[in-house]
């Protein structure tokens, strides 16, 4: 197995929610909320049936309940709720909820023992190479948000253990290790990288020679393609269209590559190196076939290419790049030409930034909501904080205005809300909640 180079040990926390992190999925349901992102995997939606305003006490709260730890978002086809979260003895459990009381469905559980894995350092005691323990001082996971597509249920968990189980049922149709099993690149965070489909496939982030990217087979769990000697992040893939092709993006630990989704046949590699070589936010695809990426906390920068059909490939061409855009651990959101979302180079500057998409010119920060988890609802913001706020905001290019704001869940609060209709759907690392924003 390939082994990845010894990470620093972080002391700030570009290490903390990698899983929040993670275009068109096509097929996706547009008024559910079915996969990482939402319907178009870019935390927008269109009409939004939402209050201008919300009451003193804030949005009505239509049931809560305890839920155990972990960061993975929730999908929803509407009547179900689809969440992970860390069991008791070593296991993760999957779980469905009925969407209107928050009462369980059904539940699996399976064995997850954090994995231990020799790293590249020689340990001053026993004269060998040190053995590493996942490192969960930010969390235990799950981190990955499920995939629901055709009846099926799709899941990753802290230590690579990918799952396809009856959505109706719960019950598991097939289920890898990717690591044990597959040889996917280690992970000392956690899995985070949330799946993908394609057609009658499902795409993942696996890292390591010669199966960077896999594609699944949904009914069977067969490998259909893999592609790529690049390590795996826990940034998420996203699926666009370029000149009426369809194209598959991945940021991995430290390149975004893009691919040909039926084939795995990778058509550009673009460098973009972060600190820690631990890709977090997914790209952004914007019109006229801008894309923007970033990794967050480092000096790499946020960076937009341009993807043009040239010849049998599709390529990048270079548009900006701008340092002082840091991004973060969650993702930005596109309004008109302007992008918002989290900017911090650490724990101790966690702001919210709006940016020009075309030039990569900064208009204005603000620290009204550290770590900022965004929806943009048909152009206003719903924003839950790291602190547990909850916030609608109005923002155009000449700043940010809180139009409503209620606390709601405690710190740290790192889960990126979902939006069905008027019910948003929140969590922290104790509980699970249902709000009527209408």
């Amino acid at each position: 197995m390939r082994k990845p180079v010894i990470e620093t040990i972080l002391r700030r926390s570009v290490g903390a929610p990698f899983f929040l992190c993670a275009a068109v999925t096509l097929g996706c349901s547009q008024g559910n909320w079915t996969q990482w992102g939402g319907p178009n995997r870019d935390f927008s939606v269109g009409a939004a049936p939402i209050a201008e305003k919300w009451p003193d006490g804030g949005p009505q709260k239509l049931w809560s309940r305890e839920l155990g730890d972990g960061f993975s978002t929730i999908v929803s086809d509407g009547r179900t709720l689809f969440a992970m979260y860390r069991g008791e003895n070593d296991q993760e459990c999957i779980a469905a909820l009925d969407a209107a009381s928050g009462k369980t469905i059904w539940e699996h559980t399976y064995a997850a023992p954090f994995i231990e894995f020799e790293v590249d350092e020689i340990d001053k005691e026993t004269g060998k190479k040190r053995i590493e323990k996942q490192v969960t001082k930010f969390g235990t996971g799950p981190n990955s948000t499920p995939l629901l597509v055709g009846g099926r249920l799709f899941t990753l968990g802290y230590t690579g253990i990918f799952t396809c189980l009856d959505a109706s049922t719960g019950k598991v149709n097939w289920s890898h290790d990717l690591y044990k099993d597959m040889g996917a690149t280690y992970l000392r965070f956690g899995w985070a990288t949330s799946p993908l489909a394609y057609g009658d496939n499902v795409i993942v982030l696996t890292g390591g020679k010669g199966h960077g990217v896999t594609s699944f087979k949904q009914a069977t769990g067969e490998v259909a393609w893999q592609s790529s000697d690049l390590d795996a992040s826990y940034s998420s893939p996203i699926l666009v269209s370029v000149g009426g092709r369809d194209h598959l993006i991945a940021y991995m630990s430290n390149e975004i590559i893009g691919m040909d989704p039926k084939t795995g046949e990778q058509h550009w590699n673009l460098e973009h190196k972060n600190e820690y070589g631990t890709s977090i936010a997914t790209p952004l695809w914007c019109p006229d076939n801008l894309l923007y990426f970033v990794n967050g906390g480092d000096e790499a920068g946020g960076r937009v290419v341009r993807l043009a059909a040239k010849d049998d490939k599709i390529v990048p061409e270079e548009v900006w790049v701008n340092r002082k855009i840091r991004g973060g651990l969650s993702n930005p959101v596109r309004i008109g030409d302007y992008l918002y979302g989290p900017n911090s180079a650490g724990e101790n500057a966690k702001l919210i930034v709006g940016f020009d998409l075309r030039t990569g010119e900064v208009a204005w920060q603000d620290r009204a909501a550290p770590g900022p988890k965004c929806i943009n609802a048909d152009g206003r913001l719903i924003v839950l904080d790291d602190d547990g706020n909850l916030m609608l905001i109005s923002a155009d290019p000449k700043g940010m205005s809180v139009l409503s704001q209620t606390k709601l869940l405690e710190s740290p609060s790192w889960t990126a809300p979902t939006l069905v209709g008027s019910k948003l759907y929140l969590r922290d690392r104790k509980v699970i909640m249902a709000l009527d924003l209408s």
